[in-house]
């Protein structure tokens, strides 16, 4: 069982974090007097805004950072579906969806702006404390808009926290052009900020910064055409990463995702869960109710609990998956297994799969959000990018050793055409279920071809986009209606 980490968080801040929508007039005055005075209240405040991230995302990870793939569809093996996940593979999300809605990362966000906001006035007993307080709200500020630049496109840039009603709670939209541009402004900052003697690892580090560089440098060269200027960040950012000492990937694949052995050496980025702290998440969609497996193969090695497996791999994905049988990946990414006594075969995922106490599932496995192999892959895709097909190679090469336990795996004499397929492959089997390669297949420009419901959809506008929840449109007439696309 793994060790108790409790983020604090300030109970004052529940009165501070902004409103349904960013939206909703309040009839009171929202005081700071009593709080933010100390290091405490400030450092609180940091770990707060992170749980709520943790929050925002706990179901949305997947949702927008996956499902959309056509590598995900109904789960027990095509006999159980539900609508909202359905209408995420076929990319016909309505207004409703519970996924359309934003409040819970603007939330977040109101948190980071006011540690932004009150943390400079705050004495600490240490500099290098109050920066990396400092550079953590920008890290949470930065990685929220992004994934909200991404999934909504045009949307409200709030830069001020919200404490009272005197303050403008109907925020107008923003392009994502100046979304990103913020992003960046905010990883600068935070990388200026962040003391480098800081390790941690559930909270934002130097090297969670720049590998958050990194992924938003080659968003901007490859999608928003900003030009070779972000390969050459995206370039430094992952060197950064790469050359930090203290990470290293991990010699077996299912360590990183265990909660025995989380938080290790790969690991730059998670989200902390952790019984009679915070448990769940979207892994909860892969498990099976322990009443339809034989209670002799509960953990044994079927994971079970309390719900149903609404959504797996397509069978194209699988193909994908166990194409190499020798894969050392495929264990913790895919598994099948025959129930003679049930007769019935199960598919699952061992990633993300908790712990078995006293014949009870706890889903305590931290999420990765970013770990040493997405800096591999980055490197990959950078060398690609610039025509150097070898040395995307031999970027490539040094991942897979782990998986496939030899040297020189890919040819040194690949193709750039070649490279193109492997790169994708390779994330496919990398990176199965941790939220990301729904934004992998938009940068690599193969989202269309991935996804037969989306490759028919190609020519609609916004279509990569999510709509925006009608509630939000509904309260705030300054939004200016739903996305156009998304009518």
């Amino acid at each position: 069982m793994k060790t108790r980490y409790i983020l604090p968080v300030l109970a004052a801040f529940f009165l501070s974090a902004c409103h349904k929508d960013l939206d909703v007039i309040q009839t009171d005055q929202i005081s700071a007097n009593g709080m933010w005075r100390t290091e405490g209240d400030a450092t609180s405040a940091m770990y707060g805004t992170h749980q709520l991230m943790r929050a925002a995302f706990n179901q949305g990870l997947v949702y927008w950072g996956e499902y959309r793939t056509g590598l995900w569809g109904p789960g027990n093996h095509k006999g159980l579906s539900q609508t909202a996940r359905d209408q995420v593979y076929q990319s016909t999300m309505p207004n409703t969806h519970a996924n359309a809605d934003w409040e819970a990362i603007y939330k977040t966000i109101n948190n980071a702006n006011l540690v932004l906001k009150y943390t400079p006035n705050i004495n600490f007993a240490s500099a290098d404390k109050k920066k990396e307080v400092l550079a953590n709200a920008y890290y949470v500020r930065a990685l929220c808009y992004y994934w909200i630049a991404r999934i909504w496109g045009d949307a409200p840039l709030v830069l001020e926290g919200f404490e009272s009603t005197a303050q403008n709670l109907l925020p107008s939209r923003s392009s994502a052009a100046d979304i990103l541009a913020q992003v960046e402004q905010d990883i600068d900052a935070g990388i200026d900020n962040m003391p480098p003697a800081v390790t941690a690892k559930k909270t934002a580090s130097l090297s969670a910064l720049q590998i958050l560089k990194a992924d938003l440098s080659l968003w901007m060269y490859k999608v928003r055409n900003a030009g070779d200027a972000y390969l050459d960040k995206a370039e430094q950012a992952v060197t950064s990463v790469l050359g930090n000492t203290a990470l290293a990937l991990e010699t077996d694949y299912d360590k990183i995702f265990a909660t025995a052995s989380e938080s290790g050496k790969e690991v730059i980025y998670s989200w902390n869960y952790a019984q009679d702290e915070y448990t769940g998440g979207y892994a909860a969609d892969y498990q099976f109710n322990s009443a339809t497996v034989s209670p002799a193969y509960h953990f044994n090695p079927v994971v079970v609990g309390p719900n149903q497996q609404w959504c797996f791999y397509t069978d194209e994905y699988v193909t994908v998956l166990t194409e190499n049988t020798a894969d050392k990946r495929l264990l913790t990414n895919y598994q099948v297994f025959y129930d003679n006594l049930m007769n019935q075969t199960f598919h699952f995922t061992n990633k993300y799969k908790g712990t078995w106490l006293n014949r009870t599932l706890i889903l305590d496995a931290d999420i990765v959000v970013y770990r040493l192999a997405d800096a591999c892959m980055f490197d990959a895709e950078i060398k690609y990018f610039r025509n150097n097909a070898p040395g995307a190679i031999q970027a490539l090469n040094k991942l897979v050793k782990r998986a496939y336990g030899v040297d020189n795996y890919y040819s040194a004499t690949s193709t750039l055409p070649q490279v193109h397929a492997i790169i994708v492959k390779e994330r496919m089997k990398e990176f199965p279920a941790e939220g990301k390669l729904w934004w992998d297949f938009i940068r690599l420009g193969v989202a269309f071809d991935m996804n037969p419901y989306l490759a028919a959809k190609q020519n609609q506008q916004n279509i990569l986009l999510w709509p925006i929840s009608d509630d939000s449109i509904n309260d705030n007439p300054n939004l200016g209606g739903q996305t156009p696309g998304w009518q």
